[in-house]
Order: structure tokens, then C-alpha cells, then sequence
């Protein structure tokens, strides 16, 4: 964030250098150009990543993919314009029409598939673009009308004056203006190129050039008046201030500020964006900066009162010179005179070398800014926020830095909200709902943070990057904690399941080699089970009894076994999961794995008969189940024979 003194005696306004906005959203690093509509959205001219439109809550983006290999010619879009609902698309390989409505797009057949170089609304509605050696004319209903041609050259730019006249300034080459049914060559003397074109406001214009920086023209003589500051300056693109006194110029060198009254006059603007491109003017006469640097898109923004960043020792003193005043200010804000600190107390001058008046004691402030309701702010190089109102100084504990950072620069939006601004991160403060918002910002490097707004009310962004804390209402934190409390009865009961699951497993593999007396005539898979419980649960061990009365009954299901235990399915689940740690699918399971184990260990049936007759109806599924419950394949058990027991 930086300052320009625009004038040496009573005037300062200050500049705003800030990027705009969610810039990793954006699918390309570099903006061709970039235009606010109507409605407030941003779109963006990009190279390679198509067409995007920022409505400031997100980024949307309309490009050829795979799905939608005809959406536009080319990604890369050069330029754009809007002409009521439309906006005007010129890409690399032809122009296209997009409809705000319904967000359909569709092709200008009528223009060649070249690169379109730029886009021209007209006063009176119709629209003007160049490609490849020729300048199409439509009308607002984009039909075409006429079809005019470049003579030698491609076009650059397209221009209507005050006068409506039409010029065209050429790649390489010279000036076009309109003549009755065609572009004809006009007088240009100079021998480097015209780039772009502004109204001078005095009947001339002034125009851009590669290596001569901006000059004046005479629209009837033809005759060139130079600018000796500007010599040997590459002009990329023009753009006059929303009152018309002062023509912003992108350079090679850096973006450039220049009073235009009657002739220029340089304005230093260091910190501005390094070979910036294309320029336009938001709704609120904000610069909109397409940078060609690899940052998507830059906003230098001409405000009055007050400054949003702290005071270099230069400013500082040529503020004090300016305005005739008594001590050098640390900080300043303006409402109804010029308010300012010293570091000991905060004064206020009615008019430039005026009368001051001290007002409050008030040290080592660095920031100030007046609210809508005439409250004005203070922030100190502690990190205090102060109020000050109807004659009374208090603090603002929620707003003061709990850590002591010092505060740069304060500024209040129109509803009220306090922006502060520290060296590495910046808080957003709601005094009506002590609500505070922070936005950190990592790593090295500089930094220039979002402090003013773009439209009354609201932000454009708030950059996506780092991490937002806020001061959430005592009953958020009540339904946290609840949540909290809930999480770990949760956990709690999950880690029991487990517990109960695991002690049953080992129950289950403990008693797997009790030898028992099978009944003469009974099948040895059918052989019941031990008369000695198995679990210390009577219903437990009754339904592992009943299950194993049906091993080789592989319909045996759950609603038999519950139907069997007299209780109902629902029932039966929540026992068995409770006891066990298991499902009931998964409990009669491991009954029946048992016995294959006792089968297997016994050596008189092979895997494939254990299977069947344990109620496996796979032996696959069987020897993954088994391998699951005792470690090793049914093969290697029949092998290994009983394990060891712990």
C-alpha cells in the first residue's frame, strides 16, 4: 500500500495497491484483461484458462474441456466488453457472444478465426471489433452490419472521442480514422507506434506510443506535441480517472499517473503493479489492473481520507508541509476537519494552516479511521484499539491484539466494520457483534492486504489462503462441547465392542480343543457341544449350544436362532453385539469355525468335508474365514495340528 503526494501544497490523496481476489481459482496465471458488469461481477480475460467471472463469493469458469470441446475457440481470451446483457468475448481464434441470462455462448461466425485484438461499445449501443486486418461493426443485438478493412496493418485499438468520431490505432504502424464507409490513414508524423487513446478535454487527444510515451494530437491538424519526461517510454494501454483530470498510463516500466489538465504532469507511484496491461475502471472509478507478470489481476484504487497503510517518514513530513502543520503525524484520518496524532495526543486542523487543538492525550498511536456514526478509532503500536466519542476515550478489548502486534492502518467500511491491518495478518471487527475475524498471511515476501472496499458494504474477497479464527457466541461453544461429550461415549462404546469382541474370540479359541464323547451315533460334525459353559452368560452358551446343534445345516439363519431363543431379531442383535462384540451373522460364524477346528485337528476329513459339514457352502470362503480366526490356512492347521496353547 503506498501514497502519492498529488500536489507539493494542499492536496493528497492516497493509492491502494491490493489483488483481486481468490486468485488460486483462477485457472491461469496471467489476465489479459479484466471488466466489472453491470451487476458487480469481475471477469477475466485469461491466458489459456478461458473466460472467468468472479461474482466475489467464487470463481466460475467457462472454457473447451473434454466435455465441452466447442465452448470457445481458443482458452486463451485477449479481450472483452459488455454491451447491455452480453459480454463480448475475444479470444485467439475468434470472438464470442455470452449471455449474462442464461449463460449460453455462442459463436460470431461472421468474424474470422483469428485473434481478436480488441473490443469497442459505441454510444450508441453498437459494438466494434478487430481481427485479422479487418473491423467489425454490429449492432446491439449483435447482427452484423458492416464489415470495414485495415489497409497494411493489424489493428491495436479501437476509440470513439467525444466527438464520436472513430479511430484505430495500428500494430506496427500508423492511425486510422473513419471516414464516411471506410478507415483511411491520418496524419501521424512520429516514427514509432500509436498504441492507445484517451480525450485530452480540450479537443485534443492524447495517445500512447512505443518508445515515446503519451502525446498530444490534434485531431484536425494532425500535429504532435511530445512530453520530454516521457521519451524512450513504452505505452501499453490508457485509461482517464472517472472525474477526467488525471490518465493512468501502463507502461514497461510500471503504471503511471499523470494529471491531465491541459498537459502531463508525472505523479510518482512507486509500489504500483511492474508491466502492468490492460486498464479499466470499476463501477466506483477504482482502477482495474490486468497484470502480465504472472498475478492474476491487481486494483489500484484512487481514495481520499484516510490512508490505508502507515506513514512513511516521506509522507509524513510532505503531509506536514502541505498542511502547515505543527508536528509530524504518525497517523491521520479526515471527517469534519483534518484529525492527526503526534505519538502524545491527537489534534485537529479545521482547514489547511489553519488553527490546530488538542484534543485527548493519547500515545504511540499509528492508525486512525472514522466510522459512519462519527466514532473515531484508534490503534497503537501495542495493539490497543481505542474509541473515541462525545468526548470519551475507552478501549475496546475484543478489538485490542491480545499478542501486543502493532496495528499499521485501520480503516471502518459503510456499515460500521473496522478493518485493521498488522504486519502478517489482518482482523476484520464487528463492534455490534464483537465478531473478529482474522487472516493470516505466511511466508516471506511483501505483502499488500485488502482493507477497502470495492462496493459499499462488501468485499470482493477475502483471500482463501491461511487460516480464519473468529470469536464464536457463548451457545456455539455450548453445542461444541455437547458434540464433543457425544464423540467420546461414542468411542467409548466402540472401544467396548471391541474389548467384548476380543475376549469372546479368545473364549472361543480356549475352548476350541476340549475334547468331548461324541454319542455313538451322532455325525461328528453334529457332535454337541460342551456341557461346561463356554462363557459365563447361560443364554450365551445356550445359543452357541443351538448353533452348533445345526453345523451342517448351512440354512441355519438368524431368524431361526431368535425364533429358537424366543426373543425377537432386533433383540437377539443387540444382546449378541453387546456379549460378544460381534453381529449375529458373524457370531454364528465363529461357532462353526470352531468345530472345523476340532474337525481338522482330529485328521479324519479333509478341508473340502470340514467346509460342508460345518455349514460352509464354500470352500474358499471357508479357508479365508478360518485364516482370518486362527492365523494359518485349514492345510497348514491339518499339518501343524493343535496349536500350542498360551
Amino acid at each position: 500500500m503506498i501514497y502519492t503526494l498529488l500536489s507539493a501544497v494542499v492536496t493528497v490523496q492516497s493509492q491502494t495497491t491490493l489483488h483481486l481476489p481468490n486468485q488460486e481459482q483462477l485457472s491461469s496465471g496471467k489476465v489479459n484483461h479484466v471488466v466489472q458488469d453491470g451487476e458487480g461481477a469481475l471477469w477475466y480475460a485469461t491466458e489459456g484458462g478461458g473466460l472467468c467471472r468472479d461474482n466475489g463469493r467464487q470463481v466460475d469458469i467457462f472454457r473447451s474441456d473434454a466435455e465441452t470441446p466447442d465452448l470457445l475457440g481458443s482458452n486463451k481470451v485477449a479481450c472483452l466488453a459488455e454491451a447491455g446483457h452480453l459480454i463480448i468475448v475475444g479470444t485467439y481464434h475468434g470472438a464470442y457472444v455470452l449471455d449474462k441470462g442464461d449463460f449460453a455462448i455462442r459463436r460470431l461466425s461472421e468474424v474470422d478465426d483469428k485473434r481478436v485484438d480488441d473490443i469497442l461499445v459505441l454510444r450508441s449501443g453498437d459494438v466494434l471489433l478487430t481481427a485479422n486486418q479487418k473491423i467489425f461493426c454490429f449492432s446491439p443485438d449483435m447482427r452484423l452490419k458492416q464489415t470495414y478493412a485495415s489497409p497494411g496493418k493489424y489493428v491495436a485499438h479501437l476509440f470513439e472521442d467525444a466527438t464520436g468520431r472513430l479511430w484505430a490505432t495500428q500494430w506496427s504502424g500508423g492511425l486510422l480514422r473513419l471516414k464516411g464507409s471506410a478507415f483511411e490513414a491520418a496524419p501521424w508524423p512520429l516514427d514509432v507506434s500509436p498504441t492507445d487513446m484517451a480525450d485530452a478535454g480540450d479537443g485534443r487527444l492524447w495517445i500512447g506510443t512505443v518508445g515515446r510515451g503519451v502525446v498530444g494530437y490534434d485531431p484536425d491538424g494532425g500535429t504532435i506535441e511530445e512530453q520530454p519526461d516521457m521519451i524512450r517510454t513504452v505505452c501499453i494501454d490508457l485509461q482517464p480517472t472517472a472525474d477526467g483530470r488525471q490518465l493512468w498510463v501502463s507502461t514497461t516500466g510500471g503504471l503511471q499517473l499523470y494529471a491531465a489538465n491541459g498537459q502531463l504532469q508525472p505523479l510518482p507511484t512507486d509500489g504500483m503493479p511492474v508491466s502492468p496491461g490492460r486498464l479499466s475502471l470499476d463501477r466506483q472509478g477504482c482502477l482495474l489492473v490486468a497484470s502480465s507478470q504472472g498475478e492474476p489481476v491487481a486494483v489500484g484504487s484512487m481514495v481520499n481520507w484516510p490512508p490505508l497503510a502507515p506513514l512513511s517518514v516521506v509522507t509524513a513530513d510532505s503531509l506536514r508541509q502541505a498542511r502547515g502543520l505543527s508536528a509530524r503525524p504518525t497517523a491521520y484520518a479526515m471527517a469534519d476537519a483534518f484529525w492527526y496524532s503526534t505519538g502524545q495526543d491527537i489534534r485537529r486542523q479545521q482547514q489547511p494552516k489553519g488553527q490546530e487543538k488538542v484534543v485527548l492525550p493519547a500515545k504511540d498511536v499509528s492508525a486512525m479511521a472514522f466510522a459512519p456514526d462519527g466514532t473515531l478509532w484508534l490503534g497503537t503500536i501495542f495493539g490497543v484499539v481505542y474509541t473515541y466519542r462525545d468526548g470519551k476515550l475507552l478501549t475496546d478489548d475484543y478489538a485490542s491484539n491480545e499478542y501486543g502486534d502493532a496495528i499499521v492502518a485501520m480503516s471502518a467500511d459503510t456499515v460500521g466494520r473496522l478493518m485493521i491491518a498488522y504486519d502478517r495478518y489482518a482482523r476484520r471487527y464487528d463492534p455490534d457483534r464483537h465478531t473478529l475475524r482474522q487472516q493470516s498471511v505466511e511466508g516471506d515476501g511483501i505483502y499488500r492486504i485488502e482493507l477497502a472496499e470495492t462496493h459499499p458494504g462488501e468485499r470482493w474477497s477475502m483471500p482463501d489462503h491461511g487460516q480464519v479464527v473468529e470469536r464464536l457466541p457463548w451457545w456455539v461453544w455450548w453445542v461444541l462441547a455437547v458434540l464433543g461429550v457425544g464423540l467420546l461415549v461414542l468411542a467409548g462404546y466402540v472401544w467396548l465392542l471391541y474389548r467384548q469382541r476380543k475376549h469372546f474370540l479368545a473364549a472361543m479359541k480356549q475352548s476350541t480343543f476340549v475334547k468331548q464323547a461324541p454319542a455313538e451315533e451322532e455325525h461328528p460334525a453334529q457332535k454337541p457341544e460342551s456341557t461346561s459353559p463356554v462363557v459365563n452368560s447361560e443364554w450365551l452358551n445356550k445359543a452357541i449350544t443351538l448353533v452348533g446343534e445345526h453345523l451342517a445345516d448351512d440354512g441355519y439363519s438368524v431368524e431361526q436362532l431368535s425364533s429358537d431363543l424366543c426373543m425377537s431379531r432386533m433383540t437377539l442383535y443387540r444382546k449378541i453385539q453387546q456379549s460378544t462384540g460381534q453381529k449375529p451373522t458373524e457370531f454364528m460364524r465363529t461357532i462353526r469355525l470352531r468345530r472345523a477346528a476340532e474337525l481338522l485337528a482330529e485328521g479324519q476329513m479333509t478341508v473340502t468335508e470340514v467346509s460342508y459339514a460345518t455349514g460352509f457352502s464354500s470352500v474358499s470362503y471357508f479357508s479365508r474365514c478360518f485364516r482370518t480366526m486362527y492365523g494359518v490356512p485349514p492345510t497348514q492347521f491339518i499339518t501343524q495340528g493343535r496349536p500350542s496353547q498360551p
